[in-house]
């Protein structure tokens, strides 16, 4: 090891058993003054003897753990080996290309699964799409959101831009919402190529562009699986076909992704179609989309690398070496397949990994070193193996992991294209080199700290506001009623972000309801938890101010409203606390103090029903917010009286 290099870890065995009797017997003057014999054939000797022996081999085994059982503590916190992870993105027509295939191109496409992908004057990194694609050429022609209340709203215009974001299910998005796409093809045959057998098992794909989410965890972090279901239908005059979602990586189009549509049920090629989406359960909260489009690719760093031939030798505990790194496999996937060819018949069969130790002669069986890349097989007592001369074919999917991202608004082509594909307005991200053991163990502590049961009050908040997806922006737990009995009920008041602070309650029973399904699992057996929303107690101000000498009235008017939302927001560094009541002598301290206001010289109080009212009374998990639409803020200048 160079001088200037760090050790990760200290070496805990640094002392031997000498030395730890020695370190022992040097205490024994100060701890045991009457203890004088310390020879070899004292009994106490014998003992610190025998307790430096054990002291000994525990610090050999703390400093020599083995690698199966650092696995198998990374187990114990859902660790598990993988290899590099991809970089991923999406690839989208270019509205500003007019020599895009998208614009000009009249027959479908047949996109196969190991078709190079890479960017405009960019060799490396190479990607591959994500499945077998259908790619139609065609535009949308409407794009229509279907509300809970049956009201519809076209989409069309503001879904072409990409900006701003819009709600296609309404501000609910209910079990009855829908999203109508209108799709009309290009080609004359369409919907599938000429051959309809050429497109079987190949999938359409719909790209979504959602609005990032107003708070919680980013969401470019894994979630569990995707909520709510989706269900796809496609409707023409003729039929109605419901579409299986073979993959949506846009978990429920709460977050940018694709859709994967198996079209395989549709009857025909029709040319014009519509296809329909709805969650049947309702969304946990309204989808904000960006944009929305069929023909979207969805690509993935790297490569597969087939049967790449090892030739056997023949002698026992042969090994060989994959040829290409970044091996490529997610947690609890087979990092490579071995199938053997035998040289004279030409037939194939699959060896499996294994463990020497438990296996035969004649156990077909490998053992695969992820980390280095070897693959080794057995000595004929424990394995067996292979005959020489035969062919170990050794199947894997590799990456660059890290080193694969891409920045947006490239150019890119596709294999099977002439000239420029499309762009990616978002980056190709995701890339991550394979995780060693101390990218296991930084894991495995982050997730000691925050995998833990939710035991407390503050565990609960804490977990509620890392939720993925949900925009939980603030929660707290209601402190019991005096009188109410203990019955183990935990109460979590959930608040859900806004995209404006005027914009009315957004939380649902729906989305309560994923809350608590969301953290249930992680509560205690003997608690049982209940997530409901803050109680909202509208009122009204009428202010009447005397400004300033030399200061426009109009704009101490704004700044009076600006205070008092302020004062009154229900998120932010110094949010008001639930249950605190609130009364004129507040909202006039709040005037008062406003730059501009020389006095305040009428205030009224309004509640919800427009009552005129001293105090507004808040319940404990109750937040007042102002109806600034329904207040009233006059600011005039101060009269001058005459002199007598």
């Amino acid at each position: 090891m160079s001088g200037n290099t760090k050790r990760l870890a200290p070496d805990l065995f640094d002392r031997r058993f000498a030395d730890l009797v020695e370190m022992g017997r040097a205490r024994l003057p100060a701890l045991a003054p009457d203890w004088t014999d310390h020879n070899a054939h004292d009994p106490g000797i014998t003992l610190l003897e025998l307790l430096a022996w054990v002291t000994e081999a525990q610090l050999y085994a703390l400093g020599r753990m083995r690698r199966d059982e650092r696995a198998a503590y990374a187990a114990l916190f859902g660790l598990s080996a993988r290899g590099t992870t991809p970089a991923r993105g999406m690839l989208w027509p270019d509205p500003q290309d007019p020599r895009a295939p998208a614009a000009t191109w009249s027959h479908n496409v047949v996109i196969p699964a190991d078709a190079v992908v890479h960017g405009v004057g960019m060799e490396t990194p190479t990607f591959r799409p994500a499945a077998r694609l259908l790619w139609v050429p065609g535009r949308i022609v409407r794009v229509t959101g279907q509300h809970g209340d049956g009201s519809s709203v076209d989409y069309t215009a503001v879904n072409a831009r990409g900006a701003p974001a819009f709600a296609p299910f309404g501000a609910t998005a209910g079990r009855h919402a829908a999203l109508h796409i209108d799709v009309e093809c290009r080609s004359g045959d369409g919907l599938f190529p000429p051959r309809r057998a050429d497109a079987d098992g190949a999938l359409w794909p719909i790209g979504v562009r959602a609005d990032a989410a107003l708070a919680g965890a980013d969401d470019g972090e894994e979630t569990p699986p995707c909520w709510p279901a989706l269900t796809a239908t496609l409707v023409t005059p003729a039929q109605r076909t419901p579409l299986g979602i073979v993959a949506d990586t846009s978990c429920g189009l709460l977050r940018s992704g694709v859709l994967l549509l198996d079209m395989s049920k549709v009857r025909g090629s029709p040319a014009a179609f519509t296809i329909v989406l709805r969650a049947p359960d309702g969304f946990a909260r309204p989808p904000r989309l960006l944009a929305i489009a069929p023909n979207v690719v969805p690509i993935v760093q790297g490569c597969a690398v087939q049967e790449e031939v090892h030739v056997a030798t023949g002698e026992p505990d042969w090994t060989f070496m994959l040829n290409v790194p970044g091996l490529r496999f997610a947690q609890g996937e087979p990092p490579l397949r071995i199938v053997l060819r035998d040289p004279v018949t030409d037939q194939r069969s699959a060896w499996q990994p294994g463990v020497f130790a438990d296996s035969g002669p004649h156990d077909a069986v490998y053992a695969f070193d992820a980390a280095s890349g070897q693959v080794a097989f057995g000595n004929g007592v424990n394995g067996r193996i292979p005959p020489a001369g035969a062919s170990m074919l050794a199947s894997y999917a590799v990456s660059d992991g890290d080193r694969g991202g891409v920045a947006a608004n490239r150019h890119w082509e596709v294999q099977g294209f002439a000239g420029v594909f499309g762009v990616n307005p978002d980056p190709v991200a995701g890339g991550a080199a394979s995780a060693g053991w101390i990218d296991d163990r930084r894991a495995a502590r982050q997730r000691a700290r925050t995998d833990h049961a939710l035991v407390s009050g503050d565990d609960i908040v804490q977990a509620a506001l890392a939720l993925p997806l949900l925009e939980v922006a603030r929660a707290w737990i209601a402190p019991p009623a005096p009188e109410a009995p203990r019955t183990g009920v935990v109460t979590l008041v959930a608040m859900r972000a806004r995209a404006q602070p005027t914009d009315a309650a957004p939380e649902t029973a729906r989305w309560c309801a994923a809350v608590r399904r969301r953290l249930a699992p992680r509560i205690p057996l003997a608690t049982r938890l209940v997530v409901v929303a803050p109680r909202y107690i509208r009122f009204a101000v009428q202010a009447l101010v005397e400004v300033a000498a030399g200061r426009d009235p109009a704009l101490v008017q704004l700044a009076m409203r600006d205070a008092l939302a302020a004062r009154l927001a229900l998120t932010g560094a110094a949010p008001r606390r639930p249950g605190a009541p609130l009364g004129q002598r507040d909202l006039a301290a709040w005037l008062r103090v406003v730059d501009g206001v020389q006095r305040v010289v009428t205030l009224r109080l309004l509640d919800a029903s427009s009552r005129q009212v001293d105090d507004i009374g808040v319940p404990r998990n109750g937040l007042p917010v102002i109806d600034l639409d329904a207040s009233l803020f006059d600011a005039r200048r101060a009269t001058v009286e005459a002199a007598p």
